[in-house]
């Protein structure tokens, strides 16, 4: 049912074999093949690079990738910052709307105090404001904002690609604010959108569909929101995106060892080289408090991965990619196999050979001007994914 021409770990080979025996058609793991045959490969690059002002030493997908995971492990990566053609920002300020609770002032504090809490439209010309995505960054639940370029560039790109009004969250984050405070801005984001779109933050307008999306720890706050959505929302609930999804605070899964990342093989998650277990469970306990990891570690709202079989078959639709170089590999596969096992009736994971946490996030090839044609792709099937599970 899948490509195998790059090397997958056994206990993935097991799954997708099992996968393929069972009765759920739309459910399944991917192992998801390069989207270029090899003949192609240097032409695409060639064609990159003249895009970008340089043909010289254009380089193969494959040394590119290897170029790129080089410049991770030493931090000198580059995330996308280019938004997506003919889609406009509408930002959702604290204040603005009929709702106490979303979006939620706060701020930051520091040598300087920054105001937080605003929320932002992702609007494509021409998509229907009742069709919506709510989106929740990444960043340990500790940085990053809508505002930041590399989430303005991958929900503008997510805008246009699925043709929805997609809107993104700045939820509370740590160390202000601790476990459950993201959650709760979640799901209060989850109730807002059901009823207002991007017309007016103040009049009601019922959407039709509803995704949820989020990558690392926002892919994590995705899942766990559509784990108890409000009655109101399911009807109109679609599906649940989780790219890269941190979703075991715990870091009980052996991949915390296998992909470690290795330099001399150019093997591993170079992103978050050095990091080990215990390193996990310590970048979780920013959020969780100290000894939160024993405390909540394995509550649902924060790591997905243990949610109750009950849970994980009510949930709507699930489509969750990873790479197969990340420290997190195990996660969502293995939630994907939970959900199987629970009785979930649409369920996907994509595992995609050779790529990084957040992969998704260097589509323009991190400053080396070329694009990742591996990212593109992901995109494009995150795309059909949701088009396909759009109502009539």
């Amino acid at each position: 049912r899948m490509p195998t021409s790059s090397p997958v770990p056994c206990h993935l080979a097991r799954m997708v074999a099992a996968a393929s025996s069972g009765r759920k058609q739309k459910s399944g793991v991917k192992i998801v093949g390069s989207p270029l045959k090899k003949s192609s490969r240097q032409q695409k690059g060639l064609a990159n690079a003249k895009l970008h002002g340089s043909t010289k030493g254009a380089l193969s997908q494959r040394e590119l990738e290897a170029e790129i995971l080089k410049l991770c492990a030493k931090g000198r990566d580059k995330l996308d910052k280019q938004m997506a053609p003919d889609v406009k920002i509408v930002p959702v300020k604290p204040g603005s709307t009929c709702c106490e609770d979303f979006p939620m002032a706060w701020h930051r504090e520091g040598g300087k105090r920054t105001e937080r809490g605003t929320a932002e439209w992702y609007v494509p010309k021409g998509a229907d404001p009742k069709k919506r995505m709510l989106f929740f960054h990444g960043g340990s639940y500790t940085v990053w904002a809508p505002k930041d370029a590399p989430y303005r560039s991958l929900c503008s790109r997510l805008a246009a690609i699925c043709h929805l009004c997609v809107l993104s969250v700045d939820y509370r984050m740590a160390p202000e604010h601790l476990f459950p405070a993201a959650f709760e801005d979640s799901a209060a984001a989850l109730r807002w959108i059901a009823g207002h779109g991007p017309d007016s933050a103040m009049e009601p307008s019922p959407a039709t569909d509803i995704f949820v999306c989020g990558d690392s720890a926002g892919g994590g706050l995705a899942l766990a929101v559509c784990m108890a959505p409000p009655r109101s929302v399911r009807p109109m609930l679609r599906g649940a995106v989780g790219l890269s999804p941190w979703i075991d605070m715990t870091a009980s899964t052996p991949s915390y060892e296998t992909r470690q990342w290795d330099p001399e093989r150019g093997f591993g998650d170079a992103v978050n080289a050095g990091t080990e277990r215990k390193g996990g469970q310590e970048e979780a306990e920013v959020y969780l408090g100290r000894g939160g990891v024993k405390l909540h570690g394995k509550d649902w709202r924060v790591s997905p991965f243990f949610a109750h079989a009950s849970k994980l078959r009510s949930m709507p639709p699930v489509l969750l990619h990873v790479g197969d170089y990340e420290l997190i590999l195990d996660e969502p596969v293995l939630l994907h196999q939970k959900m199987v096992k629970a009785g979930h009736q649409d369920t996907t994971v994509c595992v995609y050979p050779r790529m990084w946490h957040c992969f998704h996030e260097y589509s323009e090839g991190s400053g080396l001007g070329q694009t990742l044609a591996v990212a593109v792709r992901a995109f494009q099937d995150v795309g059909k994914w949701v088009t396909s599970r759009l109502s009539a």
